[in-house]
C-alpha cells in the first residue's frame, strides 16, 4: 500500500515501517482513514434491451403533459 498523505506521501507502508514505526504507531491512533487502501470504481457495464423494453420507455416518454388541476 502506497501512502497517500502525510509526511511519507508517496512511500509504501514497508518502507515507512522500517524508516520510522513511531509514524505508523501515530496514524493509527490519530488517523486510521490513512491505513484504508482505495478501491477503483467498478466500471458499470452496459445492460442490452430488448425492443420491447425500448418501446415501453419510449411510450412511457411520449404521455401527454397535464396541469396540476386536471390531475387532482
Amino acid at each position: 500500500m502506497i501512502l497517500r498523505s502525510g509526511k511519507y506521501q508517496g512511500y509504501t507502508l514497508e518502507s515507512v515501517v522500517m524508516i520510522d514505526p513511531g509514524y505508523i504507531r501515530w496514524i493509527r491512533e490519530n488517523r486510521p482513514e490513512m491505513l484504508i487502501e482505495r478501491r477503483k470504481p467498478q466500471k458499470i457495464q452496459k445492460v442490452e434491451l430488448t425492443e420491447e423494453e425500448i418501446e415501453q420507455k419510449q411510450a412511457y416518454k411520449n404521455l401527454p403533459r397535464e396541469s396540476w388541476e386536471s390531475a387532482f
